[in-house]
């Protein structure tokens, strides 16, 4: 059986739930999204997993996004930028 990446990443989007509450267990799904700490299966709310949408493109269902590095950068800069 040969399945190309672009194949196994469809099939993974359109059952995006299931992956996220066997790989994600610690998280939990708030509308469209699963929440998750990170993808260590952290508890937390830095993991964003979009369930539902289209196959590819913008918006679609599987694309993730974690916003604890660019939290981290700004309380960085914000740091840098105070006249102490």
């Amino acid at each position: 059986m040969s399945e190309s990446i672009a194949d196994l990443a469809c099939r993974l989007a359109r059952d995006a739930e299931a992956v996220c509450r066997h790989y994600l267990s610690n998280g939990r799904q708030q509308g469209r999204y699963w929440i998750a700490g990170d993808l260590e299966n952290n508890t937390g709310r830095s993991l964003y997993v979009r369930l539902h949408g289209p196959e590819g493109g913008k918006g679609a269902a599987g694309k993730w996004a974690e916003y604890v590095a660019p939290r981290v950068m700004l309380r960085a800069i914000g740091c840098c930028l105070t006249d102490d």
